[in-house]
């Protein structure tokens, strides 16, 4: 496993160009751990009004996340290859929080 920095963490998502990736983190809102999985450049689902605030500016990533949930039959999609719905939902990821990173079959540990 390699360490990298925050910055090079948010740089490989960045640039993973629309692949999934797994990525570790801390809630700002409580400090509990999360792991989410996702991807970035996701159109569907945009109705061009945008954000209330720039996510650059608080130092947040803007992800399309992959839920798995057997008892969820809300949101968009059917049933997931592993059992139950899958759904998606566009989340935040700070990067000053990032623990760890799954993409291109590598795992990172972030400091």
């Amino acid at each position: 496993m390699e360490t990298i920095t925050k910055d090079q963490a948010a740089d490989l998502i960045r640039g993973s160009k629309g692949k999934l990736f797994s990525v570790r983190f801390t809630k700002r809102s409580n400090g509990a751990p999360r792991k989410m999985v996702g991807r970035l450049g996701v159109r569907k689902g945009v109705n061009g009004n945008g954000q209330p605030f720039t996510p650059g500016d608080h130092n947040l990533l803007v992800v399309h996340e992959f839920v798995t949930d057997p008892d969820t039959t809300r949101g968009e999609g059917g049933k997931f290859a592993g059992g139950g719905n899958m759904t998606t939902q566009f989340r935040h990821i700070p990067i000053e929080r990032i623990t760890g990173l799954k993409i291109s079959g590598k795992i990172f540990q972030v400091n």
